[in-house]
């Protein structure tokens, strides 16, 4: 049996790796505290969210681009937000409170997307962002009490950005091949 080092991006695994950095940078410069527009703040955040699910599963899963593409294509069982959360939390990858905030924030934007009249002091977005727990396991369960939902949201995308970023290389390490049996 050979031993495979997924430690070492390359081909791929490098060209993603070097794709997701790029939209980080760009993702720091959308997501800011100066932002005025809360439903920029909404839908960038989950955006770069879904591209972080997207990195999981693609290091996860085979090295069989064309059927995995079909996965995840937009009409594909992965072709969405919800689709990719689910199939994280399913394949062990991801765990309930993780997937829990993920789909608040999915919820929230798409309050955001849909609703053209919407605010972050809106119920139930306001429920939806109290309900973040991630950051208060990861960081620390105090919240300040002038904490506006905003401030919630931002930093609870902040602290699942830094524990999934870490998942994609888990996932790597667990990545699954395909079985030749019958060449």
């Amino acid at each position: 049996m050979t031993s495979v080092n997924h430690n070492i991006l390359k081909g791929k695994a490098a060209e993603r790796y070097f794709d997701l950095h790029n939209a980080l940078l760009e993702f720091s410069n959308l997501f800011t505290y100066t932002e005025a527009s809360e439903r920029s703040i909404a839908i960038v955040g989950a955006a770069y969210l879904e591209m972080v699910l997207d990195h999981i599963l693609l290091a996860f899963l085979p090295e069989d681009e064309k059927e995995v593409l079909k996965l995840m294509d937009y009409n594909g069982p992965l072709g969405n937000f919800s689709g990719k959360i689910n199939m994280c939390y399913c394949l062990g990858l991801i765990d309930k409170v993780i997937k829990d905030d993920l789909n608040n924030i999915r919820k929230i934007r798409n309050k955001f997307a849909h609703d053209m009249v919407v605010s972050f002091t809106d119920e139930p977005i306001q429920s939806w962002c109290r309900a973040l727990k991630w950051h208060t396991v990861s960081l620390t369960p105090f919240i300040p009490k002038d904490a506006t939902n905003r401030d919630l949201f931002q930093v609870g995308v902040h602290q699942l950005i830094s524990h999934l970023n870490g998942c994609i290389g888990i996932a790597r390490n667990q990545k699954r091949s395909l079985l030749n049996n019958f060449n």
